[in-house]
């Protein structure tokens, strides 16, 4: 029979208690800190579903902020002239 070891934890975001594998490094405490106009929360330990939620969210966030970067215009295109571009140009 294969063995595995693994942790158990209980998620600071929604109390779900689930196991995870034991990874070798250990995660940074804490695993996600936010602060949102003065106010300060952070969470020690993420279920993987609330992992994935946080991190769809930190994307989402930093889209708009690439997004916003001005943009280089692209070079024009040769137009071509007359029957399959021979001829005027």
């Amino acid at each position: 029979m294969a063995r595995r070891e693994v942790i158990e934890i209980t998620c600071d975001r929604c109390n779900r208690t689930e196991t995870q594998p034991k990874v070798s490094e250990p995660v940074q405490s804490p695993e996600l800190r936010v602060m949102f106009h003065g106010v300060s929360v952070e969470y020690s330990d993420l279920c993987i579903r609330c992992r994935s939620a946080v991190e769809n969210y930190f994307k989402s966030m930093t889209k708009k902020q690439e997004e916003e970067k001005p943009q280089e215009p692209e070079p024009e295109q040769q137009k071509k002239g007359g029957f399959l571009g021979i001829g005027k140009g």
